[in-house]
């Protein structure tokens, strides 16, 4: 080889690593930036797992065609009628709701969803006199296409829950329903309105609350349970997802039927809203419309989680239809309300208009009786208020009992107790009461029961009783009430009493809230200090004699009597019911400032009695106010969620939810308010061994090469110039 081209070439190979690990270099750079924008975004896991499909800058993606507009969608919807047949103030009633749903399906350009989220068959005596089944049968003529199952479904008896599955044309759903570990009801059921058109079917899934266990008579779901709502939602929807992948189907529309609600009392966990929530970031939902409609708390809600999940309830009594409208491919769909005075002015539907009517009739003629010929007071049974204190209705029933109670058992009654989320109704006045109006208050068709109990269940029993969170305004600040002391969130298992005396204080935490009890003694007339070695008698209705509403301290042997409303009927034809026209006396149930209270001295029921420094009793050990529920280690319970009420929105010991263990998942919430408002998260799941393996695709020759940067680099490329200056010089001075 001549000499004049061996110092270039030797001074060329010198410098080519140079320029080649700068290249290196750079695509180093540009890989590292397209994985870290990868693993910001939400999709980080399919283009990570796919990284072949990245779009190069040379090669522009291809324009996607332009998608065909499809038709709007609209879901109507219904929860907690209880009954609510008749059209009256306020209520659409079911002749008027036949033809909103009618008008609705006649719309050409939609796909219209009828479906309702249980407490649909029980409530009003004109309904609970065919125990729901006449409301089923207008059901069906409306053409209802789902429902879910609510706890006041399990109301007429377990076998009267299984008829309804025969009785109606659509799916009644529930999917956490279990009886000896196989599910009641159906889980879901796919509506497919036009089986012409692919892509627009609905996936239809139902949920029922757990407190089902204690909100109906606990007879009534003897053997059955209820499992978590959200792990059992999302387990059917994985169910659903593989077989619509096994079978090439996409379902883009999933509605839950929940009848869960948002109330305070509800462990969040089995809220509503904590589903929803849950739901907007469930993966398989990823780009699709989900929607959940929801009942048990009658409250009107509109709410929506995430981008793709809306959350709705109508309230309650038929005040309200609910509709959800969803435009070409928007995920979020527009909730409005068509309210009574709304559907006021539409025209009833003939056919269920003429059902309606000859239920009423048969209905009226059977109770029409009058029991009172006019009632001097109004007895007061607004569901604020019977679940929050004392009130003068509850106090008639209780003393119905109570008066029954001293002949009726083998031992007289000492106390007598009922629920006031079992009275139903108001009774007018300066108005006859009928036996249609005593059944409207009590509806559930509940007998009188008598248990035998210490003092110390009785003490137990009042503390579950005045156990609930307190109520809040939209501002955060606590309700009081007209004696200014917290006034409680309303609960169904609030107890109205008669033969005793409870004073109690809501500014002192739940459990610790009962200051003092006094029992009546029978022989004097006089109230005495609850002993609780005692042994006393205890009327109530058979749903908490079983330990229903929670009160799981009582239950035990227990005598029977004759039906409620039998005894309240009885009560009313010989009572003075001028006594009871205060509303809310404050005598029985009696709220009071532990800072400044006296226990007073036995008193004369007819006299007020003189103060005391008297303590009461307490118990030597704290009680558990809420029993855990079976098989769970609930950190928050219905009674005790809530204490300072000057923080409202906190929950105490709220159980976390579990995180999967196997995935880096980094999550950004926001504040959370009781499950009514969601919390804005973002999480971002990736698979960093695919990320890892995806980065180094873009290391070429890695042993081949000295590394960027390095000493041995700089080295070479130095000698490599002197080399190429070298032979520069060299091969002028031989040209010369």
């Amino acid at each position: 080889m001549n000499k004049r081209f061996l110092l270039p070439v030797l001074s060329t190979a010198l410098l080519a690593p140079a320029f080649l690990a700068g290249q290196v270099y750079a695509e180093e750079s540009t890989s590292t930036s397209e994985v870290t924008e990868v693993v910001s975004t939400a999709e980080a896991p399919v283009v990570a797992a796919t990284p072949e499909v990245v779009t190069s800058p040379e090669t522009p993606a291809e324009e996607p065609a332009p998608q065909k507009e499809e038709a709007d969608t609209v879901i109507l919807h219904t929860n907690d009628v209880h009954g609510r047949i008749v059209e009256e103030k306020g209520v659409i009633g079911d002749a008027k709701l036949a033809t909103v749903i009618e008008k609705e399906r006649e719309k050409s350009d939609q796909t219209t969803l009828v479906v309702d989220a249980g407490d649909a068959f029980q409530g009003l005596p004109i309904s609970n006199s065919t125990k729901g089944e006449a409301r089923a049968k207008i059901l069906n003529e409306m053409g209802y296409d789902a429902m879910a199952v609510g706890n006041h479904e399990f109301d007429f008896g377990l076998d009267e829950v299984k008829k309804y599955k025969e009785i109606l044309n659509f799916p009644l759903l529930s999917s956490n329903t279990y009886v000896n570990g196989a599910r009641l009801f159906e889980a879901a059921t796919i509506v497919d309105k036009n089986k012409d058109v692919e892509g627009d079917e609905f996936v239809v899934i139902g949920v029922t609350t757990p407190e089902t266990a204690t909100k109906t008579h606990p007879k009534n779901v003897k053997g059955v349970t209820f499992t978590e709502p959200i792990a059992e939602v999302n387990k059917v929807i994985e169910e659903i997802q593989a077989k619509a992948l096994a079978e090439g189907k996409d379902y883009k529309h999933y509605v839950v039927l929940a009848h869960l609600g948002v109330d305070t009392t509800t462990p969040v966990e089995w809220r509503g809203s904590t589903l929803a929530e849950a739901l907007s970031k469930n993966p398989l939902l990823k780009g699709k419309r989900v929607t959940v409609i929801d009942g048990h708390s009658h409250t009107v809600e509109s709410t929506t989680y995430g981008d793709n999940v809306t959350y709705n309830q109508t309230g309650s009594y038929l005040h309200n239809v609910g509709k959800i409208t969803y435009k070409s491919r928007q995920l979020l769909g527009n909730p409005s309300l068509i309210a009574a005075a709304d559907a006021k002015k539409l025209e009833a539907n003939p056919k269920i208009e003429k059902l309606v009517k000859d239920i009423k009739q048969k209905y009226d003629a059977e109770n029409a009786i009058e029991v009172v010929s006019n009632s001097p007071v109004e007895l007061n049974g607004d569901r604020e208020n019977v679940r929050v204190r004392e009130t003068n209705l509850g106090n008639v029933v209780a003393d119905s009992l109570y008066q029954y109670g001293q002949t009726g058992f083998s031992h007289p009654t000492d106390i007598a107790v009922t629920n006031g989320g079992g009275l139903r109704e108001t009774i007018a006045k300066d108005k006859p009461i009928t036996k249609g109006n005593v059944i409207a208050v009590l509806p559930f068709g509940n007998t009188i029961s008598q248990i035998q109990v210490t003092g110390q269940q009785v003490f137990d029993m009042f503390e579950k009783s005045l156990g609930s969170i307190l109520q809040v305004d939209k501002a955060g600040k606590t309700v009081l009430d007209e004696n200014g002391q917290p006034l409680l969130e309303p609960s169904g298992g609030f107890l109205q009493i008669s033969g005793s005396k409870v004073y109690y204080d809501t500014n002192l935490a739940a459990g610790k809230r009962v200051l003092a009890i006094q029992v009546k003694n029978r022989a004097t007339g006089l109230y005495e200090k609850l002993d609780l070695e005692k042994v006393y008698y205890l009327a109530t209705n058979d749903f908490l004699a079983a330990g229903g509403d929670g009160y799981t301290m009582l239950g035990g042997a227990r005598e029977e009597g004759p039906s409620m409303d039998a005894a309240f009927e009885d009560y009313l034809k010989t009572a003075d019911l001028t006594q009871y026209e205060k509303v809310n006396p404050n005598s029985r149930t009696i709220s009071v400032d532990s800072k400044t209270f006296k226990l007073p001295e036995e008193q004369d029921p007819a006299k007020p009695g003189k103060d005391s420094a008297t303590d009461p009793a307490k118990p030597e050990k704290d009680q558990a106010i809420i029993p855990t529920q079976p098989g769970k280690n609930q950190g928050t319970t219905p009674a005790n969620s809530r204490n300072d009420a000057t923080k409202p929105g906190k929950t105490q010991e709220t159980t976390p939810a579990k995180t999967e263990k196997d995935s880096a998942t980094k999550t950004t919430p926001s504040g959370k308010n009781q499950g009514t408002t969601p919390a804005q998260t973002s999480t971002v799941k990736v698979d960093y061994k695919v990320a890892d393996k995806f980065a180094k695709k873009t290391v070429v020759s890695e042993k081949l090469l000295p590394n960027t940067g390095s000493e041995q680099s700089i080295f070479m490329m130095l000698l490599g110039m002197i080399l190429g200056a070298t032979a520069l010089w060299t091969s002028r001075k031989q040209e010369k």
